[in-house]
Order: C-alpha cells, then structure tokens, then sequence
C-alpha cells in the first residue's frame, strides 16, 4: 500500500528567486533562465513512527524560462517546469501504549512527474502596465488550468508603484494510489485569489511595500492519500469544501551604504475560515562583494495555529464528520536558515544558494500541549544561470 502528499506548490514557493536590490532595473533584451531545485525531507524518526517506510519526499525540479521584449513595451514569455518526485509520505496518525502519537507512514516508495506550463504576454493598457497569464500542469493523478491579469500603475506625482490582479485555477484530481477507504477517484477543485498592493520609495535608500490578497478554494479540498482515527478506526480524510483566507503582508528595503549592501524586512499574516492563524517574519541582507558577487544570508521563522477540526487522532467521530490529521493544519512553528550566492560576467548570471529548514511545536508562538510526530524538516540547494541577448 502506498500513498502521497502534494509538494508542488510548497516546492514552487521554495525555489523563487530572492527579489532585486532597489533601484534595479528590467532588462530590455532577450532573457533566458534556469533553475535547478534540489529537495529532501528528512527521514522520519523510529520513535515517532509506527509503520512504513522512513524516507521521506525527495525532487527534482528543472525550470526553463525565456522572456522576450516586443515593440511598445511589451514582453512575451515562458515558463516550463519539470520535476520529478519520490518517497514516502505520512498516511495516518495512532497513539500508542502511551497515548503518544505515532505516525504511520506509506509502505513504499512512490515516483511520479510533473510538467508545468506557463505563457506570460505583458503590454501597455493606458495607464496601466497589464500583463496576462495562462498555464496548463499535469502529473499522475493531477490536472490544472490556470489563468490570470495582473495591473501596474506608476504614480509619479507621488512616487507610489499600484499593484493588483485576480487568478483562477481549475483542477481535477484522479487518484491513483490511494488509502483504504478511498475517499474520491475523481473530483474537482477550483481557486479564486484577488490582490493588491502598493509599492513607495521612500528616499534614495528605502522603499516599502504592502499587499493584501484574498483566496477563495472550492470543491474537493481533502487529501485522498491519507486517514484519520476516529475511535480507533480508521476513516478518510475528510475536510470541508470550501476555504477562505486572507493575507496581509509588508517589505522594507533599506540600503546601507557604509556596508555596501541591502537590509531586507519581510512579514506576513495569513487567516482563514478553518481558523488557522499564520505569522512569518523573515530577515536577510543582501551584500556586494568584490568582482560583483552578491552575498545573501537570511532567516526566517514561521508559526501558525492548528484547524479548528483537526486532532492528532480522535476519541469518537466529530458532529460535522470532519476529520483529518494532516501536520500542515497542526499548530508548530519552524525555523529555517538561506545563504544565496550570485556573480554576473558580462552577459551571464550565475548564482546558487542552501537552505535548511525545522519544523517543531517549539518553535510556535503559542504553547502546543501535543505536536503532530510527522512534522517535517527539509534541505534544499538551487543553482541558477541566466543570460542575456544582447
């Protein structure tokens, strides 16, 4: 019996580059980049489990993308992506003699492969600078279609940069290796995410910047690959079909001259209708070296609240018959620690950076009475290589 989790978009969010020093400024030529994602989880640990294997998700992920400048300030690209993926995954939580929580994990490696697609056409709408996007993703069991329009608008009067944009994404599900009982074979899910934000320079050195986006999910929001205990049975996974969220986010870049480098300040706060709180604060700087090297260390850390259904494991079945154990809607913090390197000669950008990355109750903002035994902790390497047509 085997079963799997979702890690795409985590990988995604995982490998986008570091944003640019303020003041930077587009390239008008023909530009090509790639990117190389090296992911893995760390093995599970023998008091924590309770069955199963005890390596856990490894991928490997190929980004190819070409942007291409037009008359009258319009651009054309794309963005394809190619991963592969392999492990074991958590596949339902127990306690044990002790009542301790232990996690029972799938019994066999698994491997599948994503494809992604994005095409990307920006142009000049008076006033704004509007850009359009269209996406097709596919994998084993997964099929997506996305599409979205995204507004800039620069006030020069007051040096504030306008921001917005909605997207929509369409996916189906068909799972292929699933738990018994099998909680769907096929299903649908569809997202709805509407933002806006506003970016001002404050002075030569600093500039700062807030969003705020919303996100609507409906359908299908379970994970088919995974049970919960209720009573000491077991039971599919089963959430509610639609969720809301929030989020509300700042940045500040400040150059500092005297060390010849940038000082980056991120938060954000996440809320959704499943009662989850989030908070994330991150802190880099990003310095140049000598022979034009930039040199960016960063830390972040992360916390959230747990869903207001979720449990470890369950005494007897809920009255709204949710129930999932899925350490990501668990309460836990975490902590991860970056190092980005990058040199640009001549045409050619090369860079690379490490991360190592924690999860433990420890960690949280709030006291945690039990932590969820399958939370994770990851390493991760990036090499990057651009260049320009000149």
């Amino acid at each position: 019996m085997t079963t799997k989790t979702k890690t795409s978009k985590a990988l995604a969010a995982l490998t986008q580059a570091a944003l640019a020093l303020p003041g930077a400024a587009m390239a008008a030529e023909i530009q090509s980049d790639y990117l190389f994602s090296y992911y893995k989880e760390g093995d599970i640990s023998g008091s924590n489990k309770s069955s199963g294997a005890s390596d856990r998700y490894e991928i490997y992920s190929h980004m190819f993308r070409v942007v291409a400048p037009q008359e009258g300030d319009r651009a054309i690209g794309v963005n394809l992506t190619y991963e592969t993926m392999s492990g074991a995954s958590p596949w339902y939580i127990t306690p044990d003699a002790n009542g301790k929580p232990v996690v029972a994990m799938s019994g066999a490696s698994i491997r599948e492969e994503r494809i992604d697609v994005q095409g990307t056409y920006s142009l000049p709408i008076a006033p704004f600078q509007t850009a359009f996007s269209l996406g097709y993703s596919t994998e084993d069991d997964y099929e997506a279609i996305n599409a979205g329009v995204e507004l800039e608008l620069e006030d020069e009067r007051t040096g504030i940069t306008w921001t917005g944009g909605v997207g929509y994404s369409d996916d189906t599900l068909k799972p292929t290796q699933g738990a018994t009982p099998v909680s769907t074979t096929k299903d649908d899910k569809r997202s709805i995410t509407v933002f806006g934000g506003a970016a001002m320079v404050l002075n030569a050195n600093t500039v700062v910047q807030g969003s705020l986006s919303y996100q609507n999910h409906d359908g299908f929001l379970s994970d088919p690959y995974k049970l919960a205990s209720v009573g000491g049975t077991l039971v599919a996974d089963s959430r509610p079909d639609t969720r809301q969220s929030f989020a509300l986010s700042g940045k500040l870049r400040h150059y500092l001259q005297q060390y010849n480098g940038a000082l980056h300040l991120d938060y954000r706060y996440f809320h959704d209708d499943w009662e989850i709180d989030a908070h994330t604060v991150e802190v880099a700087f990003a310095k140049v070296l000598p022979d034009n090297i930039r040199l960016t260390p960063s830390l972040r850390w992360y916390s959230q609240s747990q869903a207001d259904f979720y449990a470890p494991y369950y005494a007897g079945a809920r009255s709204d018959g949710y129930a999932s154990s899925d350490y990501r809607l668990s309460p836990y913090g975490a902590l991860s620690a970056r190092v980005d390197l990058s040199k640009a000669v001549g045409p050619w950008a090369i860079g690379g950076g490490a991360e190592y990355y924690k999860a433990s109750k420890d960690f949280a903002l709030k006291k945690v009475d039990v932590e969820n035994p399958a939370l994770i902790d990851y390493w991760s390497i990036q090499f990057r290589l651009t260049y320009r047509f000149e």
